[in-house]
This record gives C-alpha cells, structure tokens and sequence, in this order.
C-alpha cells in the first residue's frame, strides 16, 4: 500500500500529495509522444524563413544583415501575443468584475536555427546565449515604466502546450504581478517580516543541510527537487547565494545555469524517456520592492502527468513520485 504525505510547500504555503512509496504504476504517468511533426520546410520559425517569423527585437548573429541568415538565437514579437505593447495603462480596478487593456510585451525567442534541435540538446555555449537573450531582453523591458513583472517561459512537446516543434521560448512583461509570481512573493514577504531573512535563502541552507532532494550543488547554481514538488521530477535551479533578479546575473552565472540545466535535463531526459516539459523563470518584480524577499530561480515541470478532478476541485497536486526518490534517480 503506497502511504501518502500532504506537504505544505514552505513559500506558497501550498499542499501536495506526495505518494512515498516507489512508484510501480506505470498509469501514473502519461508520456505522449513530443513531437508535433511539423514539416521544416514550413516552420516560420527556420533559418532562411525570416520574414515569416517577423522582424528581429535582438540577434545572435554570426554574420550577415538584420531579418537574414546568419544567427544562432533571434527574438521577434509574438505572432499571437497575449499582450500588446501598444496597450494602455489602465488607472485601477473597474468594480466587481475586474477587466483591464491586454497592455504588455509578449516575445518569442527562437533558440536555434535548425528546426529540430531542442534547447537542452544544444551545447553549453548555445544555451548561454538563450540565457543570454532573455537576460539582454529583460534588461531593455524593465526600461518601460508601464510594465510591472517580467515571467520567462518555455513549452516543450505538445503535452506542454507547444504549438510547433521548433525549440522556442518566451517573455512576457505585464503591467501587473501575475497571480503565480504573487503567490511566491506573498509567501516571501510575510516570512522576511516574521523572521528578517529570505525564506528562499533559508530552504538552499535547509536542502544542504538534509541533501536528499539535492540534485547538484557542485558550483554557484543549486539544483533540488521542491520538498513540495507538484509533478515527478520537478526540478528548481537557483543561485546559492541571494539575488533577486534575473537579469542582474553575470556572464559566468548564465553559463553555470546553462551547465546544470543541460546536465539536469540529460538525466530527465533518461529518467521519463525524453518528457514533454515546461520551463517557467521567475525574477523579482522591477519595483525593486521585494528584492530583500524574493530569489530568482528556473524551474523544470515535466509534463508526464495530467489534472483530475482532485487538482481542479481541491488546488492540492498529487505526486506519484517523492522529490527524495527523484533527486536520488537525477544525481546518478
């Protein structure tokens, strides 16, 4: 009989179900198949293909004009943006039912030139200069006084939401704190107020401590799965040392975060048969407000298993596979 443990996650303050017994059902995961099989010749997103993905905020280029040939990692607005630059900044609330102008910034950065090379395929160097885009791409959006927050994310594989196979991210800046961020940042604050120290930087001295969710702690990036991980072999990649932003990390830190996260990402790889997954980056808001509170941290979400009705009933995941059993299988 499995024996389950209902974990409180220490910031968000919310409850898995974590399953501590070794997982033998192989119904407890769903591994649909990644590919979309998109035929290269038509993916927008190809070299050669420029003009149909749209013209270029910033380039990695190794030659070659703007809007050509010639780069490795390109950014260009969202053909479908959620978000419209040209928006308007709304004063304030509107009554009972809250509706606000779809104000905002929504880009998608194109990781590689060729169609089917996934981001964690590709050498170290090549992930920095994704890391790197994000970074340079943050750095000019927190410039504009309009926008609030600043959340990187990435879809992989059709279970994650993934419309063409072509590896690609994306940014969005919004002129709020979206109600995911603000969850983490409520959690944050109220422990800074109680006990006068980062609660984040309190959880790396706590995961070194006991070590059975650590995954890699061999440079200035820790690796861990959550003590409250929501799905198998969520994986969490933040500075050891306190820093609230994103796009206030080094050189040298991007090119420790591109090393962890292709060796994490290999043995996730190995793990769950080359999953499906999300990668979802969240930075301290540009206030600068809970920059004391909060840390700056990747997080891998495999995407190996679906929501029932527990999850939308109860707000409370289910896990079929403890964080503990996950780090063990992710460190060998």
């Amino acid at each position: 009989m499995t024996t389950t443990e209902l974990r409180t996650d220490p910031i968000t303050g919310r409850t898995v179900a974590v399953d501590l017994g070794a997982c033998q059902r192989r119904d407890d995961f769903d591994l649909e198949p990644v590919r979309l099989e998109d035929a290269p010749a038509q993916c927008p997103l190809s070299e050669g293909r420029e003009a149909e993905a749209g013209p270029e905020i910033l380039a990695w280029r190794e030659g070659g004009p703007a809007n050509a040939p010639g780069w490795s990692v390109r950014v260009v607005p969202n053909r479908h943006a959620m978000l419209r630059i040209e928006g308007q900044l709304d004063v304030g609330p509107n009554g009972l039912f809250d509706g606000r102008d779809g104000l905002g910034a929504h880009e998608v950065i194109v990781e590689t030139p060729i169609h089917d090379q996934p981001l964690h395929t590709l050498d170290v160097d090549r992930v920095w200069r994704v890391f790197w885009a994000w970074r340079t791409r943050m750095r000019d959006l927190e410039r504009d006084s309009r926008f609030v927050s600043l959340v990187a994310f990435k879809n992989h594989g059709r279970a994650a939401g993934a419309r063409l196979d072509h590896s690609h991210s994306q940014l969005t800046a919004f002129p709020l704190v979206p109600p995911a961020l603000a969850e983490k940042l409520r959690g944050a604050a109220q422990y800074l107020s109680i006990q006068g120290r980062c609660v984040y930087c309190d959880v790396i001295a706590e995961e070194l401590k006991d070590g059975r969710r650590v995954i890699s702690d061999q440079a200035s990036i820790l690796a861990i799965a959550p003590y409250a991980s929501r799905v198998p072999f969520e994986t969490c990649l933040m500075p050891r040392s306190h820093s609230a932003r994103f796009e206030d990390a080094s050189d040298a830190t991007l090119h420790i975060l591109a090393t962890t996260f292709k060796a994490v990402m290999a043995r996730i790889d190995w793990a769950l048969e080359r999953p499906a997954y999300n990668l979802v980056l969240h930075t301290a808001p540009l206030s600068g407000e809970a920059d004391a509170a909060f840390h700056w941290h990747l997080e891998i979400l495999p995407r190996v298993t679906r929501y029932s009705g527990l999850e939308w009933g109860t707000g409370v995941h289910r896990n079929p596979v403890s964080p503990e059993d996950a780090a063990r299988a992710l460190r060998t």
